[in-house]
């Protein structure tokens, strides 16, 4: 057998099973029980032992009347194994035998779980010998790993709750080191990115907002840390009736202290404008900003006498073809890491809309921008995890403004007739 051959396995974020091209799961058969999902879950993560019928039953009719038990178990067994038959690898007895009236899930058919993956992430970077760059690199592939907890119904479960807080809590865990790591190397911009995606999981976990608070502050991003500030205030208030903890407070405080509040030479704000660190070639920037650059792009136009080019890059995916909402943030941040990688120095851009970023390129062509687009999606299509999703590039030319026109010569207009 291909090595290569298996069946992949997600468990985070939306239980599902693919071969190939194929998938079941609880967003790919909506129409199925979700008992049957439950049920496999169940058997999957309690992999290392044989379940009898008699726990299997517990687990799925806990505190429920139901007329013949064990009928209805086999009957769920039966059509589980039909599911996995329908992927055309190996046929579903094999994967979920029976052993002695009991049940189990098959080691030692070839199969990959992204909890396990995100397990064996968590555990080689603990190796006490592990520089700070091999640490960070497991780490960030644990927290890449990490989709969503447990899909819902299963969550549900009393079983799954242990679970769920169980690797909830070393999500977190695995968080809190990447962002010591990335506070080290100055990558403030990348802990913002994964605290964002951190908050799509855990939405009510007040220290991804304080990481990406002190994110900002340190990329002297004062107004996008104060925005976010005060928008943990108003969540705490709503969803709890509180406000953020002392940390917060403290951390707001350290943020403002560093904001400049008295008058500077010019020599003194350069050293406090030169970019000491090496974030990344590109600049990432928020929508404000951009939309700030884009402006100034705009006036200076008229005066240098070049072309500037406003690019969009869209995530899409195949008309009729539906797709899981983690599994579409995942290509969006494979497209985030396109553009950081793939543009040229200086250029910027921003995340614009929910799955659209745009790009502002300067003294190209069109040609140009066309090749650059090229580069980018063939790193997209090469990193990309299914063929369901691909990009669409649009470029248009950044018509000079006529600020000056108007504004400028409206004033000299005035000055004269006075």
């Amino acid at each position: 057998m291909d090595p290569n051959e298996k069946f992949v396995i997600k468990v985070l974020g939306g239980l599902e099973i693919r071969y190939r091209d194929k998938a079941i799961g609880v967003n790919e058969s909506k129409n199925k029980s979700n008992k049957i999902w439950v049920l496999f879950e169940y058997i999957l993560l309690n992999h290392n032992r044989k379940l009898s019928q008699d726990e299997l039953i517990e687990m799925l009719w806990p505190e429920m009347e139901v007329s013949n038990p064990a009928n209805s178990l086999k009957g769920l067994i039966f059509k589980l194994r039909k599911e996995i038959d329908s992927l055309g690898f190996l046929p579903g007895k094999q994967v979920i035998p029976s052993v002695s009236g009991s049940y189990t899930f098959n080691e030692d058919v070839p199969y990959t779980v992204d909890v396990y993956e995100f397990e064996k992430y968590l555990t080689l970077s603990q190796e006490s010998a592990l520089s700070d760059d091999e640490k960070l690199k497991y780490l960030l592939q644990a927290v890449e790993c990490y989709r969503g907890n447990i899909h819902h119904d299963a969550r549900k479960e009393p079983w799954a709750a242990s679970i769920q807080t169980h690797y909830g809590d070393m999500y977190l865990s695995a968080v809190r080191l990447c962002t010591e790591l990335l506070n080290k190397k100055g990558n403030y911009q990348k802990i913002i990115e994964i605290c964002r995606n951190a908050l799509l999981i855990q939405p009510y976990t007040e220290d991804y907002y304080y990481h990406m608070i002190r994110a900002y502050a340190s990329l002297e991003n004062y107004s996008a840390a104060s925005d976010l500030y005060a928008r943990v205030k108003e969540l705490m208030q709503q969803e709890y009736g509180t406000t953020p903890d002392t940390k917060f407070e403290n951390a707001y405080k350290e943020l403002m202290k560093k904001r400049p509040k008295k008058n500077q030479t010019a020599e003194e704000l350069t050293d406090d404008f030169v970019e000491n660190t090496n974030y990344m070639a590109t600049f990432n920037v928020e929508y404000g900003e951009f939309k700030q650059i884009y402006r100034l792009t705009a006036r200076r136009l008229e005066r240098i006498q070049k072309d500037a080019f406003l690019c969009l890059y869209t995530l899409g995916a195949q008309k009729g073809v539906t797709v899981d909402l983690k599994e579409k943030n995942k290509h969006l941040h494979i497209l985030g890491e396109a553009l950081a990688f793939g543009l040229r120095q200086g250029d910027v851009f921003s995340r614009v809309t929910p799955w659209q970023f745009a790009v502002i390129f300067e003294d190209v062509t069109e040609e140009n921008t066309l090749a650059i687009a090229e580069r980018i999606k063939k790193y997209f299509d090469k990193n990309k995890s299914s063929d369901a999703f691909g990009i669409l590039h649009k470029a248009v030319k950044i018509n000079p403004s006529d600020f000056e026109t108007r504004h400028i010569g409206g004033m000299k207009q005035e000055i004269t007739e006075k």
